[in-house]
């Protein structure tokens, strides 16, 4: 009964995100079989899912977004200066990835049990190497 529960769940996860994204990009396509993907290797129940989701995705929003002000920045320089800058904010971008994870780490605590906060690492990590494993089997037909 509990499996039914969980593969219920994970339908209805990939169903809304299909059903948000009918005629999305290869973005949001991906996006979605990431919600699909780690909701179902965290055994996210329909309640955890509600909750967790909104915490995770701002998280993931404000790294990308933090990421994307870093790749703004030239790596090119004709200076010493100009690749100190640089790899000051390397540093910079690191210590706010980090800052950020802290932060949610508690955030996400309350969300779902510690245990499966353990797994969400793993999980994506999964979700990436799977996502790989996808895109070679595409180039190689």
């Amino acid at each position: 009964m509990k499996k039914k529960r969980y593969i219920l769940c994970y339908l209805f996860v990939l169903c809304a995100f299909f059903k948000v994204f009918p005629q999305g990009g290869k973005k949001e396509k991906i996006e979605a079989l990431r919600v699909a993907f780690i909701t179902q290797k965290l055994n996210l129940t329909a309640d955890e899912s509600q909750k967790f989701w909104p915490v995770y995705n701002d998280y993931q929003d404000k790294l990308k977004a933090s990421r994307q002000e870093f790749r703004r920045l030239s790596n090119t320089f004709t200076t010493d200066k100009e690749a100190q800058d640089y790899l000051d904010a390397e540093l910079l971008l690191k210590q706010r990835e980090y800052n950020l994870y802290k932060e949610y780490y508690e955030k996400i605590k309350k969300t779902i049990p510690i245990k499966k906060v353990a797994q969400l690492r793993e999980a994506e990590e999964d979700f990436k190497k799977e996502l790989l494993k996808q895109l070679q089997g595409k180039s190689n037909e």
